[in-house]
This record gives structure tokens, C-alpha cells and sequence, in this order.
């Protein structure tokens, strides 16, 4: 790895790591289709397919069938399309996001992640969903402090 590789990583560290303290970006209830990849707590590699419950620049809210821990890393990546039956992809880029939430619930766990770089990961669809929720209710979104 290079310096300038080194210097780059070490900045996006530190972007992460003000915007973890911050937590305190608007949040949107949109369902975008994603793919979740990590090491479960019994220490088995698990890849899950589901859809967020909220996101932000910085986070996100999913659920998963999967017990993850606070500050367990997992891999993300968007899916395209919103279909619950398209194949997954191995094309897109994934982006490493921190645990911070955990909450069980009846059929599996809701789980608060916070991203580790400065990757777009939600692209044009997001934009296009955020303003369709402004235009329609006047909001920019409601703030989620808890994560």
C-alpha cells in the first residue's frame, strides 16, 4: 500500500469516526433492497438479503434473521431493483459498516449500522426517493439519535 493509499484511509477513518460522534443526521424510511455479509456470533460467514428500514448518508437500519453484536463489522451493498425474488449480485461495491444497534425482535434482529467510509452507497435511487418524501411531506426527514 502507498502513502498515498495510507493518507486516504486514515482520513476516511477520521470522516467516520466524527460522523459516529455526530449521530445526529435526518434519517429516511426508505426500503432499498441490500445484501449483508459478515461473521455471524457463533463465528459462521453469513450473507443476507434484505431491505433497509431507514438510512442516511452515514447509516442505515435493516433487519436480519442474524444475531450480530455491537460494534461487529459487516459488509454491505445495494441490490438493484426492489424486487425480493432478483438474484444476488456480485457486481456492485460493498462498504464496510460498524454495528451499533442491536434490537431483537419476534423474528429476527434490528440492526443500526454506521459506515466506515465515504463510499456513496445508496446512489441515484435514494436522492430520487429522498425528494419524493420531501415533495410530499414537507420533511426532511425524521432524526434517529439512537444511531
Amino acid at each position: 500500500m502507498g502513502r498515498q493509499d495510507e493518507q486516504e484511509e486514515e482520513r476516511d477513518s477520521r470522516m467516520a469516526t466524527v460522523h459516529l460522534h455526530e449521530r445526529r443526521e435526518a434519517r429516511y424510511s426508505v426500503p432499498i433492497a441490500i445484501e449483508v455479509s459478515g461473521i455471524s456470533r457463533e463465528g459462521q460467514p453469513f450473507h443476507e438479503r434484505t431491505f433497509t428500514l431507514d438510512v442516511s448518508e452515514w447509516g442505515c437500519g435493516f433487519k436480519i434473521p442474524v444475531e450480530l453484536k455491537k460494534d461487529d463489522i459487516v459488509a454491505l451493498r445495494v441490490v438493484p431493483g426492489s424486487s425480493e425474488t432478483a438474484p444476488l449480485t456480485k457486481s456492485l461495491t460493498k462498504s464496510l459498516f460498524q454495528v451499533v444497534r442491536v434490537t431483537p425482535e419476534d423474528d429476527g434482529w434490528v440492526v443500526g449500522a454506521w459506515k466506515m467510509d465515504d463510499e456513496k452507497v445508496w446512489g441515484a435511487e435514494i436522492l430520487e426517493s429522498f425528494e419524493r418524501e420531501i415533495s410530499t411531506t414537507g420533511e426532511r426527514g425524521r432524526r434517529d439519535t439512537d444511531s
